[in-house]
């Protein structure tokens, strides 16, 4: 198994009240799963090692070393969860999720979890060329443990630490020394708190004051772009772009909180983790992020607004051909009128599906439903005892693919009532669909008469056949076949790609 970080919650609350020293926690079954737990565990400890696991990433990141969390398992230490730094070397280059910590290799795992209090080791171990130094801290309550967390570092991290890698490294240390005995709470939600560091994140700490002790350069510029004037370190939290809100009433809890905020014409993403006292802050210039997705979001209103008005003028035209067959005098025009306007609602069909939704794709099973009951109840007033079915599911079809086969769905359900079954005045239509790899299947079959002696369709005078052609071959490129066999079966093979954005 490996592990999988997920994102925190993006929490959009603006006022919070000071969370209390620790919040409690609900249990879930899922959490059992999540780590895949050697043995039954009370669920307190279940949340607390799930918790835990999540932010591994982030102790591995902030810490420069890898590290794992081990549970006790029959007398031994089985690895549940681990993470590898994305910052510096790992002595560990490979997940060792499942694997049992021997006491002889690991024994400052074992003291850790036996004694219920952390263990440094001072005995540098080498593996592929790189020297590293041990360390472990116990997780669990102050008269039990019930995990333990080992962490390697590499002796070239710990011999010519920067500025900046002193201060992470002990940032990752209050991280770990926060989760050695509770989860880490959202004060927003009251729910299990995770994250990670992102590439763009800049890093601060606030100490128990208030005041900002270390800023890392990314978190300089952001807070400049932000509007703060004069220097980040000796700033008071509160005083910062977004501070009063994001950070200050973090700082005295062991509480944490994810939120954006728009400050100064900047779009901030903080993530504070509360040491009660002092924080660790993470923040991240999502500025442009927000503005594309701003951008897009506006594209895809116009999108569906365009959609909504092809709908609303392809119905105008339908209504307008209603209202001239009503009126000629040509039985042979009505007819030929209100076929048109069957070609003309399919397609609106498939505009008002693509309307209500946000993406350029839709589920033309649906739609074919739609059309399909749609022509069934245009030639109910004839009196016919004729059913029509439809079968099978095709997933989400790229909106040009989708508008044609409406069209040809009912052009072909219509010729097979008309033509195949009006004659004898009952009979049943099956549509079937099937979605293939690259390939899209659509069957219409009936029970009726049968295609004449003869027939050859690029002789054919049928107009509806001669657009079901023209769309399949020329417009879908697909292909289009006809047998007879108690009745007439039509089958349409389109390409289409797997994924709809595709197309």
């Amino acid at each position: 198994m490996t592990l999988k970080l997920n994102d925190e919650r993006q929490a959009s609350h603006a006022v919070m009240t000071p969370a209390p020293a620790a919040l409690p926690l609900t249990y879930t079954p899922h959490m059992d799963t999540y780590l895949k737990l050697p043995r039954p565990l009370p669920a307190d400890a279940v949340i607390h090692l799930t918790n835990v696991a999540r932010n591994l990433q982030l102790v591995a990141d902030l810490g420069y070393g890898d590290v794992a969390l081990a549970v006790e398992d029959d007398g031994r230490l089985r690895v549940v969860a681990d993470a590898r730094p994305m910052t510096a070397v790992a002595a560990v280059v490979t997940s060792r999720v499942g694997q049992v910590l021997q006491r002889g290799d690991e024994p400052e795992a074992y003291a850790a979890f036996d004694g219920g209090s952390a263990v440094a080791s001072e005995r540098r171990r080498t593996t592929r060329g790189i020297s590293y130094f041990t360390s472990a801290r116990p997780i669990g309550t102050p008269t039990a443990s019930y995990g333990v967390v080992l962490r390697n570092l590499a002796q070239q991290v710990i011999e010519a630490p920067g500025k900046m890698e002193v201060a992470f490294m002990s940032l990752a240390d209050r991280v770990f020394e926060t989760l050695e005995r509770q989860p880490l709470v959202d004060v927003d939600s009251g729910g299990p708190f995770w994250t990670y560091r992102r590439a763009g994140d800049g890093v601060m700490e606030v100490d128990a004051s208030d005041v900002v002790t270390y800023a890392s350069p990314n978190a300089v510029n952001i807070m400049r772009l932000a509007g703060l004037d004069g220097g980040v370190i000796g700033c008071e939290a509160g005083t910062l772009p977004g501070g009063a809100t994001a950070i200050k009433p973090v700082v005295r809890s062991r509480g944490a909180r994810a939120i954006t905020i728009e400050v100064g014409g900047r779009s901030l993403s903080y993530r504070t983790i509360g040491f009660d006292p002092g924080a660790l802050v993470l923040v991240e210039d999502v500025t442009d992020v927000a503005r594309r997705e701003q951008e897009i979001r506006v594209k895809e209103a116009t999108i569906r607004e365009v959609h909504h008005r092809v709908k609303n003028n392809l119905q105008t035209i339908a209504s307008l051909l209603r209202i001239q067959a009503r009126r000629t005098e040509s039985d042979e025009a009505a007819h030929a009128l209100a076929e048109a306007v069957e070609r003309v609602s399919s397609m609106a069909v498939v505009h008002e599906m693509l309307a209500a939704s946000t993406e350029e794709s839709v589920d033309f099973s649906a739609a074919a439903r739609t059309v399909v009951d749609m022509v069934r109840q245009s030639i109910a007033h004839t009196g016919a005892d004729i059913t029509v079915k439809v079968e099978g599911e095709t997933g989400l079809v790229p909106a040009s693919v989708a508008t044609s086969l409406a069209l040809v769905c009912a052009e072909l359900v219509h010729n097979a009532i008309e033509h195949g079954l009006a004659e004898r005045g009952h009979g049943a239509v099956t549509v079937s669909m099937r979605r293939l790899p690259e390939e899209l299947h659509l069957v219409v079959r009936d029970d009726g008469i049968g295609l004449p002696d003869g027939f050859d369709l690029d002789s054919s005078a049928n107009l509806g056949l001669a657009i079901v052609k023209t769309v399949v071959n020329d417009d879908l490129r697909g292909t289009l076949s006809f047998s007879s066999a108690r009745g007439t079966i039509v089958t349409i093979r389109v390409p289409v790609p797997d994924h709809a954005e595709e197309a």
